[in-house]
C-alpha cells in the first residue's frame, strides 16, 4: 500500500466515504455559521445534488487518497454560466466544495486538490476559477489567498433579530 497522495475521480462505490467527508465539513463549518444542516442529516440526497451539478456544469468530483484511504475531496464545475444581469455573458469554473479530513490537514492535500481543480478548469478552457468560503473561515481564506484567489464579490449580512 503506497503512502503517496493520489487524486482520482469519485466512484459511486465511495459514496459512504464521500458522505463522511461532507459531514465532517458540515460539522466544521457549523462553528462559523449556525444555519448549516446538522451533519447527521447529510446523506445520499446531498451527493445526488453534487452529481447533478456535475452533469449540468461539466463538473468533476475528485478524491484525494493517502495510504489507501480517502482523505479529502473537491468538486469543481468547469462551465458555470455567469447569470448577473448587469454583466457580459461568460462561463467560469467553480470549486463548489473542498474538504480535507481533519486527520490529514497540514499535509498539502488541499493545495494538491486545488492544483487538480485548476488543471481541470484549464483543460476545459475556463478563463476564471472561483471558490466560495465562509467569511469567518480564516484558515481556508488564507489557503485560497496563497493559492492566488482574490476577493471578487463580498456579500455582507445584517441580522434582523
Amino acid at each position: 500500500m503506497s503512502d503517496a497522495l493520489e487524486i482520482r475521480d469519485y466512484r459511486d462505490e465511495n459514496e459512504a466515504q464521500l458522505i463522511q467527508l461532507i459531514r465532517e465539513l458540515q460539522g466544521y463549518e457549523t462553528s462559523y455559521y449556525d444555519r448549516m444542516i446538522p451533519p447527521e442529516e447529510i446523506a445520499g440526497w446531498y451527493v445526488d445534488g453534487i452529481k447533478k451539478d456535475c452533469r449540468d456544469y461539466a463538473g468533476h468530483i475528485r478524491f484525494a487518497w493517502l495510504g489507501g484511504r480517502p482523505v479529502g475531496y473537491c468538486a469543481v464545475m468547469t462551465r458555470v454560466p455567469n447569470e448577473e444581469a448587469d454583466e457580459q455573458r461568460f462561463d467560469y469554473a467553480y470549486v463548489s466544495e473542498i474538504v480535507i479530513a481533519k486527520s490529514a490537514r497540514g499535509q498539502g492535500i488541499g493545495k494538491a486538490l486545488l492544483h487538480d481543480a485548476e488543471a481541470l478548469a484549464r483543460a476545459a478552457d475556463a478563463r476564471w476559477l472561483r471558490i466560495g468560503v465562509l467569511a469567518k473561515n480564516a484558515v481556508a481564506r488564507e489557503l485560497y489567498g496563497r493559492f492566488g484567489f482574490e476577493e471578487h464579490v463580498v456579500t455582507m449580512e445584517k441580522p434582523l433579530t
